[in-house]
């Protein structure tokens, strides 16, 4: 799961075919289907492992914050060069988000449940005075993360690139500190 995860990031969804896949894993193309119903079982569980990854690493962060000081930690991990510079290993919406809406809906509706059990796991560290706006926070948070390094990993221009992940960080901080106030 985890080297299918990684090559679905890099590659996108149609980048990798599954006896390539299954060659990286020392398996053969017939194999696979010991394994998998078809490739939308694989993308599904893919998926599924990738967004599991993305959100533990955005939790790691978290807990090693400062208490009071998760969100920001979840920011400077994720709008960060490392993560932009790994797509691979790195966040799974800004690498497959627009993939994703166009796969089966067994592959979405995987993804969908895992969005939003993952997303309750961020909203547990949002300010706010009830798990509603908890979640609504943690459901913009989350969307700007992903669309800024979206975006940073797509322009060719290192300075606009770097840019983007420092504007970003920059307005959620502020955003951050007036859901405090």
């Amino acid at each position: 799961m985890a080297t299918a995860a990684r090559a679905f990031r890099n590659g996108g969804l149609q980048g990798i075919g599954i006896a390539d896949l299954m060659s990286q894993v020392g398996l053969t193309h017939g194999g696979f289907y010991a394994h998998f119903k078809d490739r939308d079982a694989l993308v599904a569980e893919a998926s599924v492992h990738a967004a599991v990854e993305s959100f533990c690493k955005l939790a790691e962060a978290a807990k090693s914050a400062r208490p009071g000081h998760e969100v920001e930690a979840m920011l400077d991990f994720y709008l960060s060069p490392a993560h932009r510079d790994a797509p691979g290993s790195g966040c799974l919406l800004p690498a497959l988000g627009a993939d994703l809406s166009r796969q089966a809906k067994p592959v979405r509706r995987a993804f969908t449940n895992s969005l939003k059990e993952n997303m309750g796991k961020v909203a547990r560290y949002m300010p706010g005075s009830n798990a509603n706006i908890r979640l609504a926070r943690a459901m913009m948070l989350v969307s700007s993360m992903a669309g800024g390094i979206l975006l940073a990993r797509a322009t060719n221009d290192p300075v606009l690139s770097d840019l983007l992940l420092a504007s970003v960080r920059t307005q959620l901080l502020r955003l951050l500190e007036s859901w405090r106030d």
